[in-house]
């Protein structure tokens, strides 16, 4: 065998070695979380706040479709504050692997007066998720992924369409036919998260016993973790306060 098929040959096995790696560690991550049965069970809560001062609310302009999406701007909802707490802050366990089962359903997600309903919508890894449009134009659907199959497809009036994500990510979903439209889809590996209500508040139930990392993220804000220890039928407190980052000045060059 000369040299050049030596080469070859040491290439194709390094590419098929890399190949099985990759489905293995996907599957890996498919399988990673364990739900079952959890006795006497633990309680997180908290509130997730911000810190510092309060943005003004940004205002979207409507100029297209106007007769079903309306004539007046929209306020924004990447940062709902009232009284300092924060609403549609995902609040998480990054790092268990066993606990209790994922509730049953199929999330929707759906598209009503140009506005995306619920802004941010939970997903269980390896589910599919209903896109709807209820409105009576057309909306196109473009998804934001790095992990996930992304998509860039539209949906006919009243009509809707299914997507399955495999892995877990945030995903931001975006409408091309209306640029102010923005939502979030949040695929997780564990059924151990929540959203926080209009008084940024938060509960996460049925948590074994054990020390855990608890993850507060934001669209806007970004995310920050805690640890917390969890008791056999205890609560514990997790709070959060997430602030908006000062923006770097760029320095001017020198001419």
């Amino acid at each position: 065998m000369d040299k050049f098929m030596k080469n070859c040959v040491c290439y194709l096995a390094v590419g098929l070695l890399s190949l099985v790696l990759v489905v293995g560690n996907s599957r890996d991550t498919l399988a990673a979380y364990e739900g079952g049965d959890v006795s006497n069970g633990g309680t997180i809560t908290g509130t997730v706040k911000i810190a510092g001062d309060v943005p003004a609310v940004k205002a979207l302009k409507v100029d297209k479709d106007q007769s079903t999406c309306g004539h007046d701007d929209l306020p924004s909802e990447a940062l709902m504050v009232s009284d300092g707490a924060i609403q549609n802050a995902v609040v998480s366990i990054t790092n268990i692997s066993k606990g209790k089962k994922f509730e049953g359903g199929t999330p929707e997600l759906d598209q009503k007066g140009c506005v995306f309903i619920p802004h941010i919508a939970m997903i269980p890894q390896g589910s599919s998720i209903k896109l709807l449009n209820s409105d009576d134009v057309m909306h196109n659907l473009h998804s934001w992924s790095m992990k996930n199959t992304a998509f860039n497809e539209g949906v006919a009036a009243h009509g809707n369409i299914s997507k399955t994500f495999e892995f877990p990510e945030t995903v931001k979903v975006t409408c091309d036919v209306h640029k102010w439209m923005t939502s979030w889809l949040i695929v997780q590996a564990n059924p151990y998260y929540a959203i926080t209500d209009a008084n940024g508040n938060y509960k996460l139930e049925g948590v074994p016993a054990g020390t855990y990392t608890v993850q507060a993220w934001q669209e806007s804000l970004g995310k920050k973790t805690q640890e917390v220890t969890v008791t056999a039928g205890g609560e514990v407190k997790a709070d959060f306060g997430l602030e908006k980052k000062a923006k770097k000045k760029r320095k001017r060059k020198k001419h």
